[in-house]
């Protein structure tokens, strides 16, 4: 389960390069991941079903196994349930593509309204759940040496989702303030997943 911080963002990242390579004048510094999984859009069953909803899954169990071994007390388990919601959230923005091609603000079919709403949160979700981690952690001597990279890694993905929404004004680099973002918490998710599965394999 804890691997599944490592595996979900790995499969994630490859299905977006095959994905991206197989649409012609597609850019990854101006256009969204989603738009690789958009309805009926060139291969959005692969972006959506060997991408997002797995990698989701995996990402869930990862949120999933720092429940279970965290101690059981407000602050871990809340953050550890928002990394499981962020993880839920892909499946969910998997399921429900956005539309192709992307319309204008609150325009579009009623997957693309919840593709939208969904991803606003599952990203709000996992900075918030990582910042909670990394307060608990200073207290947790098994977790402690990541305290302060935990809390330094939501502060970096809130100033580049900051950057992400502002970017859509013009849309000039969207995709490479979306792929920085991703890049800052799957980072930390790898970290976080290594670390339990060594304490687990150490026991």
């Amino acid at each position: 389960m804890a691997l599944g911080g490592v595996a979900g963002p790995l499969l994630f990242t490859l299905t977006t390069a095959i994905c991206a390579g197989l649409r012609p004048g597609y850019s990854h510094i101006s256009q969204f991941i989603s738009e690789l999984g958009a309805t009926d859009s060139p291969n959005a069953h692969l972006m959506n079903f060997a991408g997002f909803i797995p990698a989701g899954l995996m990402i869930a169990l990862l949120g999933f196994s720092l429940i279970l071994n965290l101690p059981r007390k407000f602050l871990p388990l809340t953050g550890s349930v928002l990394i499981a919601m962020f993880g839920i959230g892909m499946i969910v923005v998997g399921i429900f593509s956005n539309d192709f091609p992307e319309p204008h603000e609150d325009a579009g079919s009623l997957s693309n309204r919840i593709h939208d709403q969904v991803s606003l949160l599952m990203f709000l979700s996992v900075i918030i759940g990582i910042f909670i981690l990394g307060i608990s952690f200073r207290k947790l001597p098994s977790w402690r040496r990541l305290w302060l990279y935990t809390v330094l890694s939501s502060l970096v993905s809130l100033g580049l989702l900051v950057a992400l929404i502002n970017s859509t004004q013009t849309f000039t680099y969207t995709g490479i303030w979306q792929r920085l973002f991703l890049l800052s918490i799957f980072l930390w998710m790898g970290i976080a997943g290594l670390h339990i599965f060594n304490a687990q394999r150490n026991k």
